[in-house]
């Protein structure tokens, strides 16, 4: 069944109704990572797909749609399961890459 755009934005405004009404970020209903930092110490990103890249000054996450680059210092995980990772370290920057 194929969508039609103008069915894809009535969904897209349906989705963000809901959002809007659960009191929570629309982007958490498409299946988004979530960032949440912590200072410049501690990020824990929600909803990602799995390590890319991994080292001491820049970790790159895989997310739906896009990859999340964490730049710094001494970047450790300090946890990490299906749905979240956990970063310490000095983080300078966080990008989104190769958005869709």
């Amino acid at each position: 069944m194929k969508i039609t755009p103008k069915q894809s934005q009535g969904l897209k405004a349906r989705i963000r109704s809901a959002a809007e009404q659960l009191d929570v970020p629309a982007g958490m209903l498409w299946g988004l990572p979530q960032l949440m930092l912590d200072g410049d110490g501690q990020l824990l990103v929600e909803c990602h797909r799995g390590i890319v890249e991994y080292g001491p000054q820049r970790i790159r996450i895989a997310a739906k749609g896009m990859t999340v680059e964490v730049s710094g210092c001494d970047l450790h995980l300090t946890a990490m399961d299906r749905d979240n990772i956990r970063i310490r370290g000095r983080i300078d920057g966080v990008a989104y890459l190769d958005r869709e």
